[in-house]
């Protein structure tokens, strides 16, 4: 007689997708708190947190790092500790089709209309 064992598939759910991103080259020391405080806010705000980018350090466009990471992992925000990981340009983010969310200070920066299809209302970056 053999035994099988069942495999219970992962429970779905409806939150959306969040991923942080944090640069070494802004967080400089306090980059692995930077990371636990994005996890934390993101959950927070009801997100379900998949993964944190970390761009190497020699990266020219980090930004755009994020942004194709961002892309292959299906997320809706991107959440960064504060401003200045988006060059204090939250339309980076936005214009992409993300929403962008920061800790210090609290804030969130809505995708612009026209990076989403069939979107008529919400704040743009």
């Amino acid at each position: 007689m053999t035994h099988k064992q069942s495999i219970a598939p992962l429970p779905c759910t409806d939150k959306p997708k969040a991923m942080g991103f944090v640069r070494t080259d802004v967080s400089k020391l306090h980059a692995p708190r930077h990371a636990s405080e994005i996890r934390r806010h993101a959950r927070t705000l009801g997100y379900r947190y998949v993964y944190t980018v970390h761009p190497p350090g020699d990266e020219p466009d980090p930004i755009g790092y994020v942004l194709a990471m961002a892309a292959g992992l299906g997320v809706e925000a991107i959440v960064v500790f504060e401003l200045a990981h988006v060059n204090d340009q939250p339309a980076l983010i936005c214009d992409h089709g993300y929403d962008l969310e920061t800790v210090c200070p609290q804030s969130t920066w809505t995708r612009t209309a026209l990076s989403v299809p069939g979107t008529e209302t919400g704040a743009a970056c």
